[in-house]
């Protein structure tokens, strides 16, 4: 059975976000892109698609992962965000960011704790 579960990609290095979207997409997720915290936002405020997760890098320009789960908690407060990083850790991001967070991946992460965090984000289990 096919999900139908649809996840938000936003990463601004086009190479990781090709590489997410055909893991997730042979993991059966439809998959949506975005190269940094805005196009997210403006993807997401069209309401043309029912986004069940979110994986977000943290450090990108001109939106960067942290500000974007600030910004969703006023308009998507259900939505869940998985972040990932190499340079930041769960522990280092500040309480109400990381309240907010339903997964943390330190990069390089693998393919299974990639479909594991974004299965357990979409299904709502607590990380």
């Amino acid at each position: 059975m096919k999900r139908r579960d649809v996840v938000l990609i936003v990463e601004d290095e086009p190479v990781i976000r090709r590489l997410l979207r055909l893991t997730l997409e042979r993991a059966d997720y439809t998959v949506l892109e975005a190269a940094d915290g805005i196009e997210a936002v403006e993807l997401l405020d069209t309401g043309q698609h029912r986004v069940s997760a979110i994986v977000s890098d943290i450090t990108m320009p001109r939106m960067d992962g942290l500000a974007l789960v600030d910004r969703l908690q006023a308009t998507h407060p259900a939505l869940p965000i998985v972040l990932a990083s190499g340079c930041h850790r769960l522990e280092t991001i500040p309480p109400f960011i990381a309240a907010r967070v339903a997964g943390f991946l330190d990069k390089p992460y693998t393919r299974s704790s990639l479909l594991a965090t974004v299965a357990r984000a979409v299904d709502g289990v607590a990380a």
